[in-house]
Protein backbone atom coordinates (compact mmCIF):
# COMPACT_ATOMS: atom_id res chain seq x y z
CA UNK A 1 0.00 0.00 0.00
CA UNK A 2 2.71 2.03 0.86
CA UNK A 3 4.95 1.94 -2.50
CA UNK A 4 2.17 3.62 -4.57
CA UNK A 5 3.63 7.09 -3.17
CA UNK A 6 7.21 6.07 -4.28
CA UNK A 7 5.89 4.74 -7.22
CA UNK A 8 4.82 8.07 -8.75
CA UNK A 9 7.30 9.50 -7.74
CA UNK A 10 9.60 7.64 -9.80
CA UNK A 11 7.18 8.37 -12.58
CA UNK A 12 7.80 12.10 -12.10
CA UNK A 13 11.54 12.09 -11.72
CA UNK A 14 11.58 9.47 -14.77
CA UNK A 15 9.74 12.25 -16.58
CA UNK A 16 11.99 15.06 -15.45
CA UNK A 17 14.94 12.91 -16.28
CA UNK A 18 13.63 12.06 -19.70
CA UNK A 19 12.83 15.95 -20.56
CA UNK A 20 16.64 16.48 -19.47
CA UNK A 21 18.12 13.88 -21.92
CA UNK A 22 15.96 15.80 -24.61
CA UNK A 23 17.07 18.88 -24.00
CA UNK A 24 20.48 17.66 -23.85
CA UNK A 25 19.86 15.77 -27.14
CA UNK A 26 18.40 18.61 -28.99
CA UNK A 27 15.43 16.86 -28.90
CA UNK A 28 11.69 19.02 -29.03
CA UNK A 29 10.94 19.39 -25.21
CA UNK A 30 7.32 18.95 -24.16
CA UNK A 31 5.27 21.43 -24.35
CA UNK A 32 4.97 22.59 -20.53
CA UNK A 33 1.19 23.02 -21.15
CA UNK A 34 1.27 19.06 -21.83
CA UNK A 35 3.47 18.55 -19.30
CA UNK A 36 1.35 20.21 -16.75
CA UNK A 37 -1.89 18.01 -18.54
CA UNK A 38 0.14 15.44 -17.47
CA UNK A 39 0.36 16.26 -14.03
CA UNK A 40 -3.41 16.87 -13.34
CA UNK A 41 -3.97 13.63 -14.78
CA UNK A 42 -1.42 12.08 -12.33
CA UNK A 43 -2.69 14.01 -9.58
CA UNK A 44 -6.32 12.91 -10.43
CA UNK A 45 -5.54 9.54 -10.21
CA UNK A 46 -3.40 9.93 -6.90
CA UNK A 47 -6.59 11.11 -5.36
CA UNK A 48 -8.62 8.41 -6.73
CA UNK A 49 -6.10 6.04 -4.91
CA UNK A 50 -6.53 8.06 -1.96
CA UNK A 51 -10.09 7.49 -1.86
CA UNK A 52 -9.48 3.60 -2.31
CA UNK A 53 -7.07 4.14 0.39
CA UNK A 54 -8.69 5.61 3.00
CA UNK A 55 -12.06 3.10 2.40
CA UNK A 56 -9.55 0.24 2.57
CA UNK A 57 -8.36 1.60 5.97
CA UNK A 58 -11.85 2.14 7.14
CA UNK A 59 -12.71 -1.36 6.06
CA UNK A 60 -9.62 -2.93 7.83
CA UNK A 61 -10.26 -0.70 10.91
CA UNK A 62 -14.16 -2.65 11.04
CA UNK A 63 -12.62 -5.82 10.35
CA UNK A 64 -9.95 -5.26 13.42
CA UNK A 65 -13.27 -4.12 15.79
CA UNK A 66 -14.91 -7.23 14.85
CA UNK A 67 -11.97 -9.56 15.68
CA UNK A 68 -11.38 -7.42 19.27
CA UNK A 69 -15.09 -8.25 19.75
CA UNK A 70 -15.06 -11.53 18.39
CA UNK A 71 -11.76 -12.44 21.05
CA UNK A 72 -13.07 -10.50 24.00
CA UNK A 73 -15.96 -13.31 23.67
CA UNK A 74 -13.79 -15.86 23.46
CA UNK A 75 -11.90 -15.03 26.32
CA UNK A 76 -15.33 -14.62 27.83
CA UNK A 77 -16.29 -18.33 26.65
CA UNK A 78 -13.24 -19.81 28.05
CA UNK A 79 -13.59 -18.66 31.57
CA UNK A 80 -16.74 -19.29 31.58
CA UNK A 81 -16.00 -23.01 32.19
CA UNK A 82 -14.54 -24.46 28.70
CA UNK A 83 -11.12 -25.14 28.00
CA UNK A 84 -9.11 -22.11 26.04
CA UNK A 85 -8.38 -24.89 23.95
CA UNK A 86 -11.79 -25.70 23.49
CA UNK A 87 -13.13 -22.45 23.25
CA UNK A 88 -10.49 -21.28 20.75
CA UNK A 89 -11.03 -24.67 18.85
CA UNK A 90 -14.99 -23.48 18.08
CA UNK A 91 -15.92 -27.00 19.66
CA UNK A 92 -19.25 -24.77 20.29
CA UNK A 93 -20.19 -25.26 16.68
CA UNK A 94 -19.83 -21.47 15.54
CA UNK A 95 -17.24 -21.48 12.65
CA UNK A 96 -14.83 -17.60 12.07
CA UNK A 97 -15.95 -15.83 9.15
CA UNK A 98 -13.74 -15.51 6.22
CA UNK A 99 -15.89 -12.96 4.51
CA UNK A 100 -14.27 -10.25 5.70
CA UNK A 101 -10.86 -11.42 4.26
CA UNK A 102 -12.59 -12.32 1.44
CA UNK A 103 -13.88 -8.88 1.10
CA UNK A 104 -10.30 -7.45 1.91
CA UNK A 105 -8.52 -9.32 -0.57
CA UNK A 106 -10.89 -8.10 -3.30
CA UNK A 107 -10.67 -4.56 -2.26
CA UNK A 108 -6.43 -4.84 -2.19
CA UNK A 109 -6.51 -6.76 -5.52
CA UNK A 110 -8.53 -3.50 -6.57
CA UNK A 111 -5.41 -1.02 -5.34
CA UNK A 112 -2.97 -3.09 -8.11
CA UNK A 113 -4.71 -1.77 -11.18
CA UNK A 114 -3.09 1.59 -11.37
CA UNK A 115 -1.52 1.54 -14.74
CA UNK A 116 1.74 3.56 -15.61
CA UNK A 117 0.74 7.09 -17.31
CA UNK A 118 3.81 8.32 -18.55
CA UNK A 119 3.09 10.70 -21.64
Amino acid sequence: LYSKVPQAHSRVITKVLKDTEMKAAGAPTPDLGQTLEWLRKELAEMQVQDQQLLLTLRHLHSVLEELRAESAQWEARSSGGATPARARAGSDGRACRPVSVRGLAQLLRGEESRRSSLP
